[in-house]
C-alpha cells in the first residue's frame, strides 16, 4: 500500500493534537520583530505574538519558505519511498506555493510529490491538510487524495472579520482614508479569500456585534451540506466570540466537529488582535 505523508506550513494553524495524531510535517514560517527572527508556533506562540503586537510601533516582517528549504524538506520526506502531498498557504497571500512548485521542479519528482496551492490560509489550509491526512490513513493513493482535495478546495469558504483596520493599513492592504473613515464609523470589513486565493471584501458592517451576525448570515448563504462537516474557527485571541460561533455551528448547522485555534503570526500580522475567521464547505466557487 502506498504511504502518503502530509506537509504543510505553520499558517495552517492546526492544533498540536491533530499534527501529532496524523504525523503531519509543519514548516514554521518566520516572523521578525525589530530584526529578531521567530519561528511561528515554535519560538513565539500566538498569544505572545498578539501581546507583542499591542506594544510594537512597526508591523513585524514575515518571510516565505525558500525553494531550497522546501527542496530539502521534500527530499527528506521522499527518501524512504513514501509519496508526499504538500499543502501551502495561498499563492494570493504568499510566494511559498510558487516556491514549492519550483522545489518540485528541482527534484524532478511529480509522480510521488504533489504540491497543492490551498488558495486559503489559517484553518482553511488546515482543513485541507487534515482531510489529506485522513484519506492517507484510509489507504487512498496520492492521485485520489489530490483529486479529493481539489474538489474540496473549490467548495471551501474562508471568511473573516477584522476588529481594526490599522494592521491592514500598515501592511498596505488598504489606504489611509479607508482606515480613518472605518475607524471613525466603527466599520468592520467582512473579507474573504476569492477563487484566486486573494483577499476581497464581501461586506462592511458597523459595529462588532452586527459584523458577527453578518458572518452567521454568510454561512447560511454560502454553506451547503453543513450537517456532518468538520469546520474551522480561528481568532486573534477573542475566546468569547469563538465559543459563540462553536455553539452556532453545532446547534444551528449541525456540524460534526469544530476545530479552533488562534490565528498565527504570519496571517495575524495583517488581521491583528480581535479578528475572527470561519472556514466551511459550501456551494462550488467555480463551475466547470
Amino acid at each position: 500500500m502506498e504511504k502518503v505523508k502530509i506537509i504543510t506550513d505553520s499558517t495552517a494553524d492546526l492544533p498540536r493534537e491533530i499534527i501529532k495524531r496524523y504525523a503531519i510535517t509543519v514548516l514554521p514560517m518566520i516572523t521578525s520583530f525589530s530584526g529578531v527572527d521567530y519561528r511561528d508556533g515554535v519560538d513565539l506562540t500566538a498569544v505572545q505574538f498578539y501581546q507583542r503586537m499591542a506594544t510594537c510601533t512597526e508591523l513585524p516582517h514575515t518571510s516565505q519558505h525558500s525553494p531550497q528549504i522546501l527542496y530539502e524538506t521534500y527530499r527528506e520526506a521522499l527518501a524512504d519511498g513514501s509519496s508526499v502531498i504538500a499543502i501551502h498557504l495561498s499563492s494570493g497571500l504568499s510566494g511559498t506555493a510558487q516556491n514549492a512548485f519550483l522545489a518540485q521542479e528541482m527534484l524532478g519528482e511529480k509522480k510521488r510529490l504533489a504540491v497543492l496551492d490551498s488558495l486559503s490560509g489559517s484553518l482553511g489550509q488546515g482543513l485541507l491538510a487534515l482531510r489529506a491526512a485522513e484519506l492517507a490513513e484510509a489507504g487512498l493513493p496520492l492521485a485520489e487524495i489530490v483529486m479529493e482535495l481539489e474538489g474540496m478546495r473549490n467548495r471551501l469558504y474562508s471568511i473573516f472579520m477584522v476588529d481594526t483596520l490599522k494592521y491592514l493599513l500598515k501592511g498596505g492592504r488598504i489606504n489611509r482614508i479607508q482606515a480613518t473613515m472605518g475607524s471613525l464609523l466603527d466599520i468592520k470589513p467582512i473579507l474573504h479569500l476569492n477563487p484566486e486565493g486573494k483577499i476581497d471584501q464581501l461586506d462592511k458592517v458597523r459595529g462588532r456585534k452586527a459584523s458577527l451576525r453578518r458572518l452567521v448570515a454568510l454561512v447560511e448563504e454560502f454553506g451547503q451540506d453543513l450537517n456532518g462537516q468538520t469546520v474551522g474557527i480561528s481568532d486573534g485571541v477573542c475566546p468569547d466570540d469563538v465559543q459563540q460561533f462553536q455553539e452556532i455551528f453545532r446547534t444551528r448547522f449541525g456540524v460534526k466537529e469544530v476545530i479552533t485555534r488562534e490565528i498565527g503570526a504570519v496571517i495575524g500580522t495583517h488581521t491583528g488582535p480581535g479578528a475572527i475567521a470561519i472556514f466551511f464547505q459550501g456551494k462550488p466557487k467555480r463551475v466547470n
